[in-house]
């Protein structure tokens, strides 16, 4: 192995697995909204079908990309820890903030719409 660069070390930062806790806890936050956005276009869907697509177009990909942010977010969380960098920043929760209030917005429509 000599020659190569440092080796990346094996296994988790802490035995107390914090920060796969906490990629877990965000993971399942983004189900949950996933699976409550789902519901409601449903629901949506019942009495418009234009309004309940135009509101899945602004809302499910971006559940997706939260689940993306989130693993990378993990990723770099893990090489921050061991280096003794800063963690990363607070795009997360501000894209969280942003899903919560556009599926706020989809309640509404539903609410307008029945």
């Amino acid at each position: 192995m000599s020659g190569e660069g440092p080796e990346e070390p094996r296994g988790p930062w802490d035995p107390g697995l914090q920060n796969e806790r906490t990629t877990l806890a965000w993971l399942r936050t983004i189900l949950s909204f996933a699976v409550g956005l789902l519901v409601l276009l449903r629901l949506i869907a019942h009495n418009s079908l234009a309004a309940a697509t135009a509101c899945a177009v602004f809302t499910l990909p971006l559940c997706a990309g939260i689940a993306l942010v989130t693993w990378r977010r993990h990723r770099r969380t893990e090489r921050s820890l061991r280096a003794e960098a800063p963690l990363p920043d607070g795009i997360l929760p501000a894209a969280v903030a942003v899903l919560a209030v556009l599926g706020g917005c989809t309640g509404l429509v539903y609410v307008l719409t029945t």
